[in-house]
């Protein structure tokens, strides 16, 4: 068995859009890539996980991916949206032998290891483990075995309901782990005042 983690990430300077009002881009940028390093550590040090790979548009982002000693995949051509580039992603990910993997947002500041171990112990007993964002509706991790076995629904706002009701009609299990650490996503300005 082989399990991955994937971390889809826009390109740094197109990061955190929603928090023009309260951040130049140049602060926004840097953040972006700030948080991105600590989930990146933080699945490094998972022993549950046994390889990384990151997938963007953004040629700077690969070349950060590759400094940090992870798998660097360009966006599948062709690809609209999250829920596409992650798909393209998770079947060359099956093509370089994953069994299982987890793809994970690049913006969980209080991502911790024991979050990763929780979820993989969750995946153990379930084809999909779904692992919401605060507000409930969006989903900040999602555990699938096989590889490729849930198309993805990331890039929309009630992610977490349509995921679950695709895994569902697959005739899916799924198991949901509701963790501050996965869930305390930084989208808003509250959410840069709470890190803060």
């Amino acid at each position: 068995m082989s399990r991955w983690a994937l971390v889809p990430t826009k390109g740094f300077d197109r990061g955190k859009s929603r928090l023009a009002e309260v951040l130049p881009q140049t602060e926004r940028a840097r953040l972006a890539k700030h948080l991105f390093e600590h989930v990146i550590a933080v699945l490094r040090d998972c022993p549950t996980i046994d390889e990384i790979a990151v997938v963007s548009d953004s040629s700077e982002v690969r070349q950060h991916a590759q400094r940090l000693g992870v798998l660097p995949l360009a966006d599948a051509e062709g690809s609209r949206g999250l829920a596409e580039v992650v798909d393209g992603a998770l079947r060359e990910l099956e093509r370089r032998g994953a069994t299982s993997v987890m793809i994970c947002m690049s913006d969980l500041p209080e991502l911790s290891v024991e979050d990763l171990s929780i979820v993989s112990r969750r995946m153990d007993e379930s084809d999909v483990v779904l692992a919401p964002d605060l507000s409930g509706r969006g989903t900040n991790l999602v555990a699938i075995r096989p590889a490729t076995g849930l198309p993805s629904c990331l890039g929309h706002e009630d992610s977490l309901r349509r995921h679950h009701q695709r895994a569902q009609s697959l005739g899916l299990t799924v198991s949901f782990e509701i963790r501050h650490g996965i869930g305390f996503d930084v989208d808003q300005p509250g959410d840069l005042e709470r890190l803060r």
